[in-house]
């Protein structure tokens, strides 16, 4: 999807056809299709999955992301009694801020990482994982916050 270094580290963002599923090629591509197919009716059986690596590292996978952040972020949050003011560090993604914002005592969260051209490449490419559209109170889908 992307390769790319920016001032701190190499970004890479790749899409491919997930090992733990029996997904053909064949039935991928005719997902794509409006053929009336099964594949093409059921396309969320088939969708790809999207990799972060920052360094040559993997950081998170589609497959994955939701259990890895909400196990970060929730036990913190429901050991404290009252969380209104979180901080992140680090999170360029914007997945963590979304687990954060899962709980209704928050009132304000400020998230600081480094790298704001990282921050920028998961808006344009991994929205999906910072997407708080489904939260109550939510305005719409989803953004990271950055700055610098």
């Amino acid at each position: 999807v992307v390769s790319l270094k920016t001032k701190y580290q190499n970004v890479e963002i790749v899409e491919i056809l997930p090992k733990f599923h029996s997904i053909s090629h064949i039935s991928y591509v005719k997902s794509l299709s409006n053929d009336e197919s099964y594949e093409s009716l059921n396309k969320e059986l088939y969708r790809t999955d999207k990799q972060v690596f920052l360094d040559g590292d993997l950081q998170s996978s589609l497959y994955g992301e939701v259990p890895y952040h909400e196990a970060m972020v929730h036990p913190a949050m429901m050991t404290h009694p009252n969380p209104k003011r979180v901080a992140i560090i680090g999170g360029g993604e914007g997945a963590t801020l979304r687990e954060v914002l899962k709980h209704n005592t928050v009132e304000e969260v400020v998230m600081v990482d480094i790298d704001e051209e990282f921050i920028n490449l998961c808006r344009a490419h991994i929205p999906e994982w910072s997407d708080c559209s489904d939260l109550i109170g939510s305005s719409g889908g989803g953004g990271v916050v950055g700055g610098k």
